[in-house]
């Protein structure tokens, strides 16, 4: 997997991909009412945040910290990043809070962090990911966007970026149109070998 020699910035959506929360779902939909109106989470969630409504979403919020609970990021997946860093940008976009994020990653350098917090329109729309090129300075086609669901790669075409989509045990099926598929967070190894990074030789 060659993403070529230009790569500067590396974005990884967080749940299901970094690590899983086990939220009570089906609390959230009858918190937020959205069993009666057939309203999707992701849907209501993005109307609230439209309408700017901070007491439904901190609910949701305390729904993610729960399902967090005292789990951290995995010290392979914390490995892996801290690895990357030494090469790349990394940054986090994801719909979840912002500090649910950042409680995953106590005791752990995090990246820069972009939730939904931070944002009118969470993903499939691109604006997140703008928001992260421009804190960097970086175009689009240097960076890639490492995901699990058809958000990630929906928000990664509509921002020009490239998208690989690790493999989530939760899902049925990957979502179709990615640039590279992976296993596992570990096949990303490559990239902060000096052998393996993109335009590299062993002789770096």
């Amino acid at each position: 997997m060659d993403l070529g020699p230009d790569l500067k910035l590396l974005v990884f959506d967080f749940d299901g991909t970094l690590l899983h929360l086990d939220v009570d779902w089906a609390a959230v939909r009858q918190a937020l009412g959205t069993e009666a109106t057939g309203e999707t989470v992701g849907t209501a969630i993005q109307r609230l945040l439209l309408a700017g409504d901070e007491a439904a979403l901190a609910s949701v919020t305390e729904a993610e910290l729960a399902g967090l609970g005292e789990t951290r990021l995995d010290p392979t997946v914390a490995g892996t990043l801290a690895a990357l860093a030494a090469r790349y940008h990394l940054a986090v976009l994801t719909r979840n809070s912002r500090t649910a994020v950042e409680r995953a990653f106590a005791g752990v350098e995090p990246p820069y962090i972009v939730g939904r917090e931070d944002v009118t329109a969470l993903k499939p729309d691109p604006s997140g990911l703008h928001r992260i090129l421009d804190h960097f300075g970086v175009g689009s086609e240097q960076a890639v966007l490492v995901g699990d669901t058809y958000h990630d790669v929906a928000a990664a075409h509509a921002a020009g970026v490239r998208c690989v989509i690790v493999r989530n045990e939760r899902l049925a099926d990957p979502p179709r149109g990615a640039d590279a598929y992976i296993e596992s967070l570990a096949e990303l190894a490559p990239w902060y070998s000096p052998a393996g990074k993109p335009g590299g030789s062993p002789e770096e």
